[in-house]
């Protein structure tokens, strides 16, 4: 799998780089996606509610947090999670097309109108994901309507108990400065800027819409400080709870404290606490794949084992379609290097990340499809360490387009060094499953 990178990271030199950070290939096709689904409208109890949707199954319910439209959730996660969910993203009080709610705003507020759109949707008793105030959310509406939430994750969130450690103001103005740089120091560690990167460009794929007016900003924010100093209702009774619970955070977090996590998982009665190294306030997103699994398994169960026979075809066939893939990606940066010099703006740039959303989309199915055959032992360990090693070259990618200054230089060494650990991985899962190499899976050094 890894031996696609080895041709395109010496074909892609640092000018190549350059060019594709300000211009695109000719039109690529992006698979069916949350940004393709359209904005609908739900006339809910408290207002008009927009929100998208994608996948079927069990409904799974995305709750967006400070100064965050539902075009801030990185459409790969929602993706990949709407393989086996009825997903649905939606924009809180104030944005978009959906109504503000009284002064003063509050969490408990935001909730209530969460639950007139679990209600105007027909959602039932749903799982619901919520990340950062979008977790206070999400804990205020398992308080106040139990009846409606079967399972919670809380994603880089707080407390609201008043015993919290606060997130510095300087990391919570980052958010909304305009300061990209700064934006992507508060959300991932200083050495994930690929991380971000990556993210940039998958939010670039939404079509126009607008940010969160400066108002419903102010108000989230005037909220958010409720909550932290215990002065919410359902905050000070979190440990009502009942809702099995997973809370999960990158364990270097620069907004929300890992004393946060740990104090809300000892809260909560039935709670899981997952902390990533080397992560941050946007870790389910530079997890990718692999906290989409452990999701899956807290929502859903372990996935139940797939005979061997099974396994062996279906990863050889996603194999030969990611091979497929990278060959197509990596012939159409190479026409891109002869006629980068007329194409230029936005619209150039948005079709570059659209190429790579559409080639991260290969490799992220093949790593699902894995991670879902539910192998154990030294085989499942072996799955693992493929799907572990495959994250970062899916980052390399999907950053490609939003690459500035020194990372354009970088990204041609760094992209070969993670194909590299990539390819090993892959060979070992070849070995244990006793597949041949695969036909055309060469390459040079």
């Amino acid at each position: 799998m890894g031996r696609r990178w080895r041709t395109v990271a010496v074909t892609l030199g640092a000018s190549l780089v350059a060019a594709l950070c300000a211009a695109a290939a000719t039109a690529a096709t992006v698979p069916a996606s949350i940004v393709g689904a359209p904005v609908r409208v739900a006339r809910t109890a408290r207002g008009p509610v927009a929100y998208r949707t994608l996948g079927s199954g069990p409904p799974l319910l995305l709750i967006m947090g400070y100064a965050g439209t539902m075009e801030t959730w990185d459409p790969l996660f929602v993706d990949t999670l709407a393989r086996h969910y009825r997903v649905v993203i939606f924009d809180n009080a104030g944005s978009g097309a959906t109504r503000a709610l009284p002064a003063p705003l509050t969490i408990d507020a935001m909730a209530a109108q969460t639950s007139a759109l679990i209600d105007a949707l027909r959602l039932g008793r749903t799982d619901v994901l919520g990340w950062s105030m979008g977790g206070m959310i999400a804990q205020a509406l398992a308080v106040t309507h139990p009846g409606q939430v079967r399972r919670l994750v809380l994603c880089a969130t707080f407390p609201g108990t008043g015993r919290i450690v606060r997130p510095p103001q300087k990391q919570i103005d980052a958010l909304t400065g305009g300061n990209a740089q700064a934006t992507g120091a508060a959300l991932f560690p200083a050495d994930q800027g690929f991380a971000f990167d990556a993210m940039s460009a998958e939010l670039s794929l939404y079509p126009a819409h607008a940010t969160a007016p400066a108002a419903t900003i102010a108000a989230q924010g005037n909220a958010s400080l409720q909550w932290f100093g215990g002065r919410d209702a359902a905050g000070r009774d979190t440990a009502r709870i009942a809702a099995p619970t997973l809370v999960a955070d990158g364990a270097e977090d620069r907004l929300d404290a890992t004393f946060n996590d740990h104090v809300l998982a000892g809260l909560i009665r039935h709670s899981t606490l997952l902390l990533y190294p080397d992560a941050g306030h946007a870790f389910l997103f530079q997890e990718g794949v692999p906290f989409v699994a452990r999701v899956e398994t807290f929502l859903s169960g372990p996935p139940r084992a797939e005979p061997l026979a099974v396994l062996r075809s279906g990863f050889r066939a996603d194999q030969a379609r990611d091979l497929a893939a990278g060959l197509t990606w990596g012939h159409a940066l190479a026409a891109l290097a002869k006629d980068a010099r007329h194409i230029s703006g936005q619209a150039a740039q948005a079709r570059a990340a659209a190429l790579d959303a559409s080639y991260v989309s290969t490799l992220a199915t093949l790593d699902d499809d894995l991670l879902g055959a539910g192998v154990r032992g030294r085989l499942g360990a072996a799955v693992l360490r493929l799907v572990n090693a495959d994250q970062p070259v899916i980052e390399d990618v999907a950053a490609l387009p939003d690459l500035a200054g020194v990372e354009r230089t970088t990204w041609g060494p760094t992209i070969k060094r993670n194909s590299l650990a990539d390819e090993a991985a892959s060979k070992a899962l070849d070995s244990d499953l006793r597949l041949p190499v695969p036909t055309g899976a060469t390459g040079t050094s």
